[in-house]
């Protein structure tokens, strides 16, 4: 019995560092590929996964498996499985971009099955007491990304020493794409949208922890982190989750969110009358939405009087609700969006250099044409059952969450950050188009496991 005791509590023991190291590798996009795993190849959650599944086979006990969640999930993956059916004409004559329709089909279907994959694994690490380790894990992420923010800051200005550490340090975490990027942000990840991104699901569980120093902290952090960032999605996305986090804090305390907002308020007029900065405010404001950098127009394209980038995604999301109009039940097929793509654009849409990149076959600089919309490329490739099955898996936990959000008790707090990041998912659905967003399905296992014990607390963190 002591033997076998001492077994479990190695196994036990084993598990907190392994939560911690999926969570902190969930920012870590841009890594050299090592595995023939498509666009999953460069993320470091790959790479610790396996660790995870050994675990599970190695931890005695149950592997617990949620019924309405997964009978959803099926659903999904069948009506997957039947627009790929139905399409397969098309999809196995498929050739663009030197990528055949059965290829996309092989490695979105990956990243799609992935998912539920790493719901399921954390569904039960979080039954198993793991909850406190995800929790940590968020904290020790945010430290990991702020940590390069700093010697990105550096690089900027030149400064020897720290400029030197980074240039070294992007050779491994920006091994994919080693240019730079300006005065913005993108930390761990490749790009600043994808930076932003990954704060949706770091900064709400990094707060489930600690004193109210240290939510302080973190929130001032990732406040800082969003200006550097410049990104416009991010902006919306955690403005709406720090709504969230003071109406999930003070949802006791009405008086004290009121007297917030008049102050907040009072503060904003009053810098407002300071004629250099309304006028500096209303002028990187107006930027920021009319061109997608503080900066105004930074294309350098000769003549140009609006970003391209701005062109493109408007004229990829028009493409994939053609598509949807075209096969409203059951789209076009997973991973086909960039097969149909040159075929549902306007003519308008040429003015942009990177449309005219995507939309010629031998063009392969520019890469696969991108949906820029999640939403957008469920309903072309999955059409409206898919998408309705994918937000079933969402919305209701959501809901629940929501609902159950406090910043009082620890499963409160979790509570508040699983609604923070399926709320954040829901809202970057409308920028970045991939399944591989791990924190969305971390949370959903998380809010699973909080819906499967709704009155056991859980562990508190140590």
């Amino acid at each position: 019995m002591n033997a076998q005791a001492g077994r479990l509590a190695a196994v036990r023991d084993w598990s907190v560092p392994l939560v911690m190291a999926l969570v902190v590798a969930t920012v870590f996009n841009d890594l050299m590929p090592l595995l023939p795993a498509g666009e999953l190849s460069k993320d470091g959650f790959v790479y610790v996964l396996p660790f995870a599944l050994l675990y599970f086979l190695r931890r005695p006990g149950r592997f617990a498996i949620p019924s309405v969640f997964f009978l959803v999930t099926l659903a999904f993956l069948v009506v997957v499985v039947l627009g790929v059916a139905l399409n397969f004409d098309e999809i196995s004559m498929a050739w663009y971009k030197d990528r055949s329709g059965m290829s996309r089909v092989i490695t979105q279907g990956m990243a799609v099955a992935l998912g539920p994959v790493v719901t399921l694994l954390f569904f039960n690490f979080a039954l198993r007491g793991g909850l406190p380790a995800i929790s940590r894990g968020a904290w020790v992420a945010l430290l990991v990304m702020s940590s390069v923010a700093v010697l990105e800051v550096a690089s900027w200005v030149g400064l020897p020493g720290l400029s030197d550490l980074y240039q070294a340090l992007s050779l491994v975490i920006h091994a994919g794409t080693q240019d730079f990027y300006g005065t913005r942000l993108r930390m761990t990840a490749f790009e600043a949208s994808w930076a932003a991104g990954m704060l949706t699901f770091v900064f709400p569980f990094a707060l489930t922890q600690g004193s109210p120093r240290r939510v302080a902290l973190v929130a001032a952090v990732v406040a800082v982190l969003i200006v550097l960032l410049q990104s416009r999605t991010a902006m919306l996305v955690i403005a709406v989750q720090f709504m969230l986090f003071l109406l999930g804090f003070f949802r006791h305390r009405k008086d004290w969110l009121l007297h917030g907002a008049a102050v907040a308020g009072v503060g904003v007029l009053a810098m407002m009358l300071i004629p250099s900065v309304q006028t500096s405010v209303l002028e990187k404001g107006s930027n920021l939405i009319r061109y997608g950098s503080m900066d105004g127009l930074i294309d350098p394209t000769p003549g140009a009087s609006e970003n391209a980038s701005n062109v493109t995604r408007l004229a990829a999301i028009r493409a994939g609700v053609s598509m949807f109009q075209e096969r409203p039940l059951l789209g076009v097929g997973l991973g086909q969006y960039g097969f149909h793509y040159p075929y549902h654009i306007r003519a308008e849409d040429l003015r942009s250099w990177e449309v005219r990149g995507y939309a010629t076959s031998g063009d392969t600089m520019l890469g696969w044409p991108p949906t820029y919309s999640l939403h957008v490329r469920l309903l072309a490739e999955t059409g409206l059952l898919g998408y309705l099955l994918w937000l079933a898996m969402i919305v209701p936990l959501l809901w629940r969450s929501l609902w159950r959000s406090n910043g009082t008790s620890y499963v409160g707090r979790l509570h508040l950050a699983v609604a923070m990041t399926l709320s954040g998912w829901l809202m970057l659905g409308a920028s970045i188009d991939t399944f591989r967003f791990f924190g969305g399905w971390i949370a959903l296992g998380v809010g699973l496991a909080l819906w499967r014990t709704p009155r056991r607390p859980a562990a508190q963190p140590g």
